[in-house]
């Protein structure tokens, strides 16, 4: 789940991604990546505090935050790859 938060958060902003510099770019990814951190955290506080018979755990919440790491790696590599092919030119 968190590797689809991740990865559809940045294709929502692909074109400000695309648009600016690779400053804005490395700020996108690391404030998507802390979001999803910080909601994986919440969700499962939420869960041992609020939720009768649920139980937060350390390992859910590793699990997302791996999830929303590899969300946003396969990101970063798809939109890379994408741009490199649009920048070859077969008429060389």
């Amino acid at each position: 789940m968190y590797f689809g938060f991740a990865f559809i958060t940045l294709w929502g902003y692909r074109k400000p991604y695309n648009n600016n510099g690779q400053a804005y770019r490395k700020k996108a990814i690391w404030l998507v990546f802390t979001i999803s951190i910080v909601f994986g955290a919440i969700t499962e506080i939420m869960q041992e505090t609020l939720i009768p018979l649920r139980t937060g755990s350390v390992y859910d919440w590793i699990a997302d935050t791996i999830g929303s790491l590899l969300g946003v790696a396969i990101y970063y590599f798809f939109h890379r790859s994408r741009n490199n092919l649009q920048n070859q030119s077969f008429c060389k």
